[in-house]
């Protein structure tokens, strides 16, 4: 008997109540499987349709909405009355199994253009108001439709992060628009920048996501991390990918910044202001940077303003962006006075992830060497060997603009892997009193010329004379590894003159390569 004739009988409830049992016992199994679908419909969704809305009904609900975090957000970023969203009233899709409560609820997304300091930017800003920003289908279409019209206008991407992660009854629909995403993230890269900002919880799959920017900023309370630190006991171990850290106001005039100084996508080529607002042969003097990379670098850029990125991570190892003599440039500084500016695996790695932005962006590259070479530690060596390979690689397959100052020491591997003319460096520098070699001279005499110390002979003359024969600046000129040698005074403006002339590298190079057809 179908249950109808049960609803007809016995009522609704009376049936509902008693026709599993029915079947049960009847060994009714396909009427069984049939009932349980139905009673399942029954109990996770309604019976009555949703009516279709009006224009207006959607826009109220969207103005209902208004006062959201993610609205205030891309009121701070964009310059005013500019932002423009697509994909407005994308509303969240449903799977049999869930309760439709909820069916007019927004995607948990917002996408759009508009102008920052006046250029183009496309932008998605997860909104934890709307389904606790949890990313299914629909979402990730919006961000992948959004993606493929900032590449076709060639134009930057900012991605807000604060998603609560998949929408579990999505199943593999949800996890693939995980895929999806990462899909459109990676066809952009090295075409159009990417900066990621972390405003709320970036955890699991979506921190991947984040990581995959060229960019990645993060606000002092929000949650980036695969694992919760919780289960792993460590906090902040993602904040090696971290660029800047601050609040809400500081993070999002950082990604400004950072827009100003990124050109639009990968075919602007270099960047160059039409006045300089610094003095392009202005003299340093007999400045002593005491060993510190920023010191150096606030005088060598104009009027003393640069970006630095990922300042916590790596400190031995300054990596910023800078404008020098009107040419937007990126900047690699090792600092002596913390651990003689060696480099271990991290500052590796912080300096080839670096080089390689720069590179995909025509950004040139100015390196400042002040180095004893590598660091010798147990825990650093595990991974030593590939980082240092991937730093070599960086440089040498940089075709950007690069010039490489150095201010006092370049000693074994430091001076090759740090913008070397081997590497594939266009101009190298080095100071006066710079110290170039395979081993300190302190070494060197300890190694090479220990058997000379006399009492006529003393082991301070003998380092005296390495300095002044073997590894000096002259030496290392003669062998054709050196361009020139410069006083530190005459420092900026030698760095501003080199920048100016490779300025039109990339250009000229595409025109190079250019193919003709024949006619």
């Amino acid at each position: 008997m179908s249950i109808i004739w049960w609803y007809i009988i016995f009522g609704e409830d009376w049936a509902n109540q008693h026709y599993l049992s029915f079947c049960k016992i009847y060994g009714r199994r396909d009427l069984l499987n049939w009932a349980n679908r139905e009673f399942i419909l029954n109990k996770y969704t309604t019976q009555n349709p949703c009516s279709l809305p009006t224009a207006e009904a959607l826009r109220e609900q969207l103005r209902a909405g208004e006062g959201s975090a993610a609205r205030a957000q891309i009121a701070m970023l964009f310059d005013s009355s500019t932002f423009v969203e697509i994909g407005a009233y994308t509303k969240r899709g449903f799977s049999d199994f869930l309760s439709t409560e909820k069916s007019n609820e927004f995607e948990g997304v917002i996408c759009g253009y508009g102008a920052i300091d006046g250029k183009l930017v496309f932008a998605f800003v997860e909104d934890s108001s709307r389904m606790g920003g949890a990313i299914d289908e629909r979402h990730a279409k919006k961000i992948c439709d959004l993606y493929q019209m900032a590449l076709s206008n060639g134009a930057p991407v900012v991605g807000i992060f604060n998603s609560n992660g998949a929408d579990i009854f999505e199943g593999t629909s949800g996890l693939a628009a995980y895929g999806r995403i990462m899909s459109a993230v990676t066809r952009a890269s090295g075409v159009i920048p990417q900066i990621a900002y972390v405003a709320g919880k970036c955890i699991g799959t979506c921190a991947a996501i984040a990581s995959m920017f060229d960019i990645v900023v993060k606000k002092d309370d929000a949650s980036l991390y695969v694992s919760s630190p919780v289960l792993t006991g460590k906090d902040n171990a993602q904040d090696a990918i971290v660029a800047y850290s601050g609040s809400e106001e500081q993070c999002i005039g950082f990604v400004a910044s950072m827009i100003s100084y990124f050109p639009s996508n990968s075919s602007v080529g270099v960047q160059c202001s039409e006045i300089c607002t610094d003095n392009l042969n202005r003299k340093l003097g007999n400045l002593d940077f005491g060993g510190d990379a920023l010191s150096c670098i606030s005088v060598i850029t104009d009027n003393g303003m640069f970006l630095d990125l990922n300042a916590g991570f790596a400190p031995a190892v300054s990596t910023v962006l800078a404008t020098v003599g009107g040419v937007k440039c990126g900047i690699v500084a090792t600092s002596f006075a913390k651990n003689e500016g060696r480099i271990d695996a991290a500052a590796a790695r912080k300096i080839a992830k670096f080089v390689g932005l720069c590179d995909s962006f025509s950004i040139p590259v100015v390196t400042i060497v002040d180095s004893l070479g590598l660091v010798i530690d147990k825990e650093n060596e595990a991974i030593f060997a590939p980082e240092l390979a991937k730093l070599a690689m960086a440089y040498a397959s940089s075709t950007c603009p690069k010039v490489t100052v150095i201010a006092s020491h370049a000693i074994g591997a430091s001076f090759v892997l740090l913008g070397s003319k081997a590497l594939g460096a266009d101009l190298v520098y080095a100071t006066e009193n710079a110290e170039i070699g395979a081993l300190t001279a302190e070494s060197g005499v300890a190694f090479a010329w220990d058997k000379y110390i006399s009492e006529d002979t003393t082991r301070e003359q003998l380092i005296s004379d390495w300095k002044a024969s073997v590894s000096s600046p002259s030496v290392a000129a003669a062998s054709g590894e050196i361009d020139d040698i410069i006083s530190i005074s005459e420092m900026r403006a030698r760095i501003c003159s080199a920048l100016l002339m490779l300025s039109a590298k990339g250009n000229y190079s595409a025109i190079s390569n250019r193919k003709v057809l024949p006619l």
